[in-house]
């Protein structure tokens, strides 16, 4: 599974708006995250490969601490399920992500600065590079 930072934004979106079990539940909506992923083929015929992408995003949002009370179960055979321990909510550090990720081409002009400076571009330095590169970030083109 690649990352996806628009997923990410959009899943971060629906918990600040408190609309991620209905959008959980509208296949139509998850449907269209399955494109361009590189998916593992035990999936076939068990799951809705979207429907998994989108909870395998959850559950990284989830251990890293930007979203609450929302847990994703992997079985053996790969099918994921998820159940709300409380309402979804997001912490200090998910409102920090999901506003950095809401800025204009945030994720574009990341990647070039990623690139540039040679880091990887992870969920964690996603975090990082805003601070340290915001200024930086809004003159790059």
């Amino acid at each position: 599974m690649r990352l996806d930072w628009n997923l990410i934004r959009t899943i971060l979106a629906h918990v600040e708006a408190e609309t991620i079990q209905e959008f959980l539940q509208d296949a139509d909506s998850i449907s269209q995250w399955r494109e361009g992923q590189l998916l593992s083929e035990r999936l076939e015929g068990k799951q809705n490969p979207a429907q998994a992408v989108v909870l395998r995003h959850i559950k990284l949002l989830a251990s890293a601490n930007y979203i609450e009370n929302i847990e994703i179960k992997e079985s053996a055979d790969g099918y994921f399920s998820y159940a709300c321990t409380g309402a979804p909510e997001m912490t200090l550090e998910g409102y920090s992500l999901l506003e950095s990720l809401r800025t204009d081409n945030f994720i574009g002009k990341l990647k070039k600065y990623a690139k540039e400076k040679g880091v990887p571009l992870t969920i964690e330095n996603v975090i990082e590079l805003a601070k340290i590169a915001l200024p930086a970030l809004v003159k790059i083109d």
